[in-house]
């Protein structure tokens, strides 16, 4: 059977299996979330029957919402206003909110007080919403139609019982819940302002007092992961809404919230002013009518820079970015000096006071003015906060692209406009063309009041003048997002650094705490330099190399310390290869662990390798001795030229012959070895050629090695069998002699240790039948399942390792991190090469399997 028939026949094979998968996650989904798809079907189906879910807006239609308790009502009212969409658009949101926001909240509450909440905090927004409407139905600022503006949103219950269900999450998820749904909420209500908007706030009000009441009594961590992360957070949410608010109040056609007014400084000309100019002519009329003239969608999208580069500043702001402070500090600074300059050049004015103007520029200048100020003032007090800076060639980098992008845009406008200047309203002058040149950089409110030079009616230099500004902050947008992704190296990867975390290892560590002094690695040291963790920054993940160096006690003090370290700096702590005493500190801090391999310990006194269970490791060591095989110790700086050459031929062939890329981080190479610290144990046959090699990293308690760890394992591919279990026991009866209490033949990542007699499985976990499906797909390409069980020969201990990590949502750039980390400088060629390995025949030797 060729190819192609064999393609032809798996197709099918592969399309069913999808299929199947398919059903079978919807029907999980279905069983879990029986509210959430109700609810969205009968939306769906209340939208069909009362014609909305297609447009339909008639008095039968808003006879079913709720309205001001001023207003005529029908008690069945505070039911069909939670259930009907009000539109096409109202209807395919609630659905699709009702299918993932609710969802959440079912899972959290339960099935019967997800109804009770969605019940309660929906009927009573809608009278407190209505009480609210007939309360200020009087005041001369509220227009009748707001006033008694009927209320058809089933997204009001929904939530309601979204904020209710934040009670009982965990620590993270509580507060991205909170802080979610109150922004988004709140920013609806503030900027667009439509009655909606505030019955829902309200209903999220209530929700929130009855999650209180849902959770008392519930179990509180007292350690959260770092308030520096949540009020850098806060920050960066409230920058967002700043910059999001005006946008959400010129798509609601202006807005009609307290903040709304702010939305005319972002729109391509001012109407007021418009109309003003055709009463009698002021300076600023000029550039109203340039503006008019040369509307169109770029300088649209000019007018909300500033919206833009805030909602950029407020992604930067999250990682702790200090380029991301000065935006949005700079971003403010100058909306609030435009708001004070327009208001002392008198370009803004609010006629008849009587008619509640007074309480309109109050509005205007909180907005406009007050609210920039007041969030200057609180970034520069979190200054401390955003200490993430760029590289200093990514810096270079930013100002390069940033300038030639500036310098082409404007040598295309004028380029452009100086050999079409009969597309002007007059000939410009080369001033003029160099004064509208700066001008098409900057947004249009910030031009108010200043003359307006000549500018084109139509054709190519019109095309040029909308659009060159839009392209230059287009490209500053995209530079200044690649500057957020660098990182300038950190603290603690010097040499002085490197010395104090070997004499604090000297004092006591881990048996794979010689790992930290790998190159890479950096290293953090608590303030009385008694606790050290070591650690190397991928991709913004703060990967922890084995278990932290700290006296006994102060484990939770060390993990809490190196955790706010790198949090204050932009980076996601995780905490790799860590052991079954650190557990009780992360679980009080209400970290996840996760089992990411198993490390196996042999205990050397009293070791006799006899009896039959010792049968696969003697009659190896009793050949090779036979053969004339020896063991001998060495270190890397003491082999002759000829031996290390040799060793150096055994990992090249290793390397080259299975065509894979060597693993790192915690899998050492021939880089490791050149260790003052490291021993080497080699297989030399009776001949002198070395037949494989393994080296060994120390552990000490109190100056004194007690310990030695396994890690550099390589062998001829034509040496005899069972070298390696040669190599190890000689290894083992060596240490014992000289009183070394324990071998460890180090960690086989990915790897599950054999379960006891009467023992249980661990409750399985997606990320850990994710972990047990990737441990599947590597073993063809390195062999640690296969490298598990050579160990297991040496009937060891098994000490499971962990990976401790603060937040699941952030599992996606914790495992890219620790790819990246295994696999720092493979070739595109190399994975390929792990591609094919993975497609190969069954039957084939994993690599790196001893045999």
């Amino acid at each position: 059977m060729g190819i192609a028939q064999v393609d032809t026949v798996r197709a099918p094979v592969a399309a069913r299996r999808r299929l199947s998968g398919g059903v079978t996650v919807l029907r999980s989904y279905l069983r879990r979330n029986p509210v959430a798809v109700s609810f969205a079907l009968l939306i769906l189906l209340t939208g069909i029957a009362s014609g909305s879910l297609w447009g339909r807006e008639d008095a039968v239609l808003l006879g079913w919402g709720a309205a001001s308790l001023g207003a005529p009502a029908t008690w069945w009212t505070t039911v069909t206003a939670l259930i009907i969409p009000d539109s096409t658009v109202d209807a395919v949101l609630s659905i699709l909110l009702a299918l993932s926001a609710l969802a959440i909240a079912e899972r959290l509450l339960g099935v019967r007080r997800t109804i009770v909440a969605m019940a309660v905090t929906g009927v009573v927004a809608l009278f407190v919403g209505a009480g609210a409407q007939a309360a200020v139905a009087g005041l001369p600022e509220v227009s009748d139609a707001a006033a008694q503006t009927m209320v058809l949103d089933p997204t009001i219950p929904i939530a309601g019982a979204v904020a209710a269900s934040s009670a009982l999450a965990g620590v993270l998820w509580r507060r991205r819940l909170r802080i979610v749904t109150f922004a988004a909420l709140g920013m609806f209500a503030l900027y667009a302002g439509d009655v909606d908007s505030w019955f829902r706030l309200i209903a999220a009000l209530l929700g929130l007092l009855l999650g209180f009441g849902l959770a008392r009594g519930a179990a509180r961590r007292s350690w959260h992961r770092s308030s520096s992360r949540e009020i850098r957070s806060l920050l960066a949410v409230i920058v967002a809404v700043t910059g999001l608010g005006p946008i959400a109040a010129l798509v609601a056609g202006g807005g009609r919230g307290p903040l709304s007014l702010v939305a005319d400084a972002f729109t391509q000309s001012d109407n007021w002013l418009s109309q003003r100019c055709e009463r009698q002519y002021v300076p600023a009329c000029d550039h109203e009518f340039a503006l008019l003239v040369t509307r169109g969608a770029g300088p649209a999208i000019l007018a909300i820079v500033p919206l833009a580069l805030l909602v950029l500043a407020a992604w930067g702001l999250r990682n702790g970015r200090r380029s991301a402070w000065i935006l949005a500090v700079a971003v403010n600074a100058s909306l609030a000096a435009l708001a004070i300059i327009t208001l002392a050049l008198g370009d803004i004015s609010f006629p008849d006071p009587v008619d509640g103007a007074t309480f309109e520029w109050a509005l205007w200048f909180i907005s406009s003015a007050i609210l920039p100020v007041g969030v200057i003032v609180v970034l520069a007090l979190n200054q401390r906060r955003f200490r993430v800076r760029a590289s200093a060639r990514a810096r270079r980098t930013w100002g390069i692209v940033v300038g030639v992008a500036f310098v082409a845009c404007a040598g295309a406008f004028l380029l452009v406009s100086s050999v079409l200047t009969k597309s002007f309203d007059v000939t410009p002058t080369l001033a003029d063309l160099l004064t509208e040149m700066v001008r098409r950089f900057i947004p249009p409110a910030f031009l108010q009041g200043i003359g307006q030079p000549p500018f084109p009616r139509g054709g190519a230099a019109l095309v040029v003048y909308q659009w060159v500004g839009v392209v230059f902050w287009v490209v500053f947008v995209v530079a200044t997002l690649r500057l957020f992704r660098s990182t300038a190296l950190p603290e603690g990867s010097d040499s002085s650094s490197l010395t104090l975390y070997r004499s604090l290892l000297r004092r006591g560590g881990g048996t794979l705490s010689f790992l930290g002094t790998w190159r890479g690695n950096a290293h953090w040291f608590s303030d009385d330099l008694q606790s050290a963790v070591a650690y190397r920054v991928v991709g913004g993940v703060a990967l922890a190399v084995a278990d932290p160096l700290c006296p006994r006690g102060r484990e939770g003090s060390t993990l809490r310390g190196f955790a706010d370290f790198a949090i204050s700096r932009g980076w996601t702590p995780v905490f790799y290869s860590i052991h079954d005493d650190f557990r009780p500190a992360f679980e009080a801090m209400g970290w996840h662990t996760v089992e990411v391999g198993q490390e196996t310990v042999m205990h050397l006194p009293g070791l006799q390798m006899a009896g039959k269970q010792w049968q696969k490791v003697r009659s190896p060591l009793n050949r090779a001795e036979r053969e004339g095989m020896t063991a001998q110790w060495t270190r890397w700086r003491d082999l002759p030229a000829g031996v290390s050459s040799q060793i150096i031929d055994i990992s090249e062939q290793w390397v080259t012959d299975k065509s894979l890329p060597e693993m790192g981080f915690t899998l050492g190479g021939l880089e490791e070895l050149d260790d003052p610290d490291v021993a080497l144990l080699l297989a030399v046959d009776a001949g002198g050629r070395v037949q494989a090699v393994t080296s060994w990293m120390p552990s000490w308690q109190d100056g004194r090695i007690v310990g030695w760890t396994l890690d550099f394992m390589r062998r001829r591919d034509d040496a005899p069998n069972g070298v390696m279990e040669f190599l190890i026991a000689k290894a083992a009866l060596l240490m014992k002699d000289d009183g070394v209490q324990v071998l460890s033949l180090s960690g086989a990542p990915l790897a599950t240790r054999p379960r006891t007699e009467g023992e249980s499985a661990a409750e399985p976990t997606a990320l850990s039948a994710f972990l047990g499906w990737l441990a599947g797909v590597l073993e063809p390409v390195y062999g640690f399942a296969s490298l598990f069980r050579f160990k297991s020969k040496f009937l060891p201990e098994y000490r499971t390792m962990y990976m401790a990590y603060a937040d699941p949502v952030e599992l996606g750039s914790i495992g890219a991190a620790v790819g990246r980390a295994y696999l720092p400088d493979a070739s595109p060629r190399e994975y390929v090469a792990v591609v094919r390995t993975l497609l190969a025949p069954p039957g084939r030797a994993p690599a790196g399997a001893p045999r």
